[in-house]
């Protein structure tokens, strides 16, 4: 048994089902079963007992189990927050990005960074938006830049940028003659009803955008015909050679320069959904030297 079983386990009897602790420890149920067969076999013990279906209940021997994993946490979780500040004075910055925002700006932000604070090391790290919550729960990133809905209480959220929902038009798109101008608002607006003779090329499911895209269409009650395309740069292809539209992140108060707004709309205010690009990190690394370096650099090439 060791410190990963530990905390599988007690997440079971907290969540109180094997499927509820994987979604929130993103892993999959078969290891998380896996676990707890291999620690009752090395203990001859049962820990859980099936109740209404896929919950569970601890045992005699799981609630002793229990008492004894969470003290074991608890010291665990203390001893890596006591050796994180200590490596947090000499060694690496690691900040996660998804794979768009790596192109887009890692350049940018190491050349600043580096440029600003030459005697710190800054990584960068590229994951999907799954890993890299993961990454800060595990404590192998240090901060991610992300754009979400929601928040975990246990997580700093810098704000860097408001988003809205717009809509590239694929060349030839019939729903240009959709369009209408709303007042106070300066570009062309589309209704979600207005789309659904459309296919959109998103994201694949589980990214930031594509999450984003789902619960706006959820809360909209419209259903649209979706391709998951995961590279942003076929996106555009798809959507320059007239195969799908696709839906982009437009500036609250703004558009980027770099935005080209030819064939570009914004979904109509009644419908679309606010949201905000965050710099990400733990609690306890919010007032680290570290991380207002970081977030310096960051805020102003967002600003």
């Amino acid at each position: 048994m060791n410190i990963r079983d530990i905390i599988y386990i007690t997440s079971i009897a907290e969540a109180g089902s094997i499927g509820k602790a994987a979604e929130k420890l993103f892993v999959a149920q078969p290891s998380l079963s896996k676990c707890v067969k291999k620690v009752e076999k090395e203990y001859d013990i049962s820990l859980f007992k099936r109740v209404k279906g896929v919950s569970v209940k601890l045992t005699k021997e799981g609630e002793l189990f229990l008492e004894m994993a969470r003290d074991i946490v608890i010291s665990h979780s203390r001893f890596e927050k006591q050796l994180r500040r200590l490596k947090q004075q000499r060694d690496t910055l690691v900040l996660g990005l998804t794979y768009q925002r790596t192109v887009n700006l890692a350049g940018t932000i190491l050349e600043k960074f580096y440029r600003e604070n030459p005697q710190q090391i800054l990584q960068i790290q590229t994951r999907d938006t799954q890993s890299l919550k993961y990454g800060l729960l595990d404590q192998s990133l240090d901060a991610v830049i992300l754009a979400t809905l929601d928040k975990e209480n246990d997580m700093h959220y810098e704000p860097l940028q408001d988003i809205c929902v717009g809509v590239r038009l694929r060349t030839g798109s019939p729903l240009a003659k959709k369009a209408c101008f709303v007042d106070g608002i300066e570009y062309p607006v589309l209704r979600l009803e207005d789309l659904k003779n459309e296919t959109f090329t998103v994201n694949a499911p589980g990214s930031s955008s594509r999450n984003i895209v789902e619960s706006m269409l959820k809360q909209n009650e419209v259903s649209l015909e979706i391709m998951d395309v995961t590279n942003s740069q076929s996106r555009a292809a798809m959507v320059k050679s007239g195969i799908a539209s696709t839906f982009v992140p437009v500036e609250k108060n703004g558009w980027n320069s770099s935005d080209k707004k030819e064939n570009l709309y914004l979904i109509h205010p009644e419908q679309n959904i606010n949201y905000q690009v965050y710099l990400t990190c733990l609690n306890e690394f919010y007032n680290t030297a570290s991380y207002i370096r970081l977030i310096n650099v960051v805020k102003a090439i967002f600003m």
